[in-house]
């Protein structure tokens, strides 16, 4: 009985490299529509739990971080950090409210629908370019997965 190691035939890789491989369909064709929450994950960096509280904030115009927090039922330091990303991406902004017996908050509002717009365009495009800049620079003779 023979193993078959003996009787192969050195293969010859330059020719099948030659050969490159046909796709089987368009890459437009496998790639998904993104959902909105995707766009503002992806280029604005925020998470999951940021655009829940961007929901909250629309939902409740003027609301303090501690009745967001008690809506989401989270913790005011968690919901404040994601009013700060949310800020920071210029989805929400924040007024100064003073108090009756002394002391301020700071009361919550989601952007208009139009600069939230402006706001995403502006990150895909900077996103986009920064895209770009990666894959021209990148060897791809490397294996994607070691970027991860």
């Amino acid at each position: 009985m023979s193993s078959g190691a003996e009787s192969e035939a050195p293969r010859d890789w330059s020719a099948l490299m030659a050969d490159r491989c046909e796709p089987e369909s368009e890459p437009s064709a496998r790639i998904p529509t993104p959902s909105a929450a995707t766009v503002a994950q992806t280029v604005l960096g925020l998470r999951s739990q940021d655009l829940v509280t961007y929901d909250a904030v629309s939902s409740q115009p003027g609301a303090s971080t501690n009745e967001l927090a008690t809506e989401l039922d989270r913790d005011r330091s968690n919901v404040n950090r994601s009013l700060t990303r949310l800020g920071e991406a210029g989805l929400v902004c924040r007024q100064r409210r003073l108090l009756d017996g002394g002391g301020y908050f700071y009361a919550y509002f989601a952007e208009s629908d139009e600069i939230v717009a402006d706001r995403l365009t502006e990150a895909l495009d900077r996103w986009t370019e920064a895209a770009a800049a990666t894959i021209d620079t990148t060897q791809w003779d490397e294996q994607l997965s070691s970027s991860v």
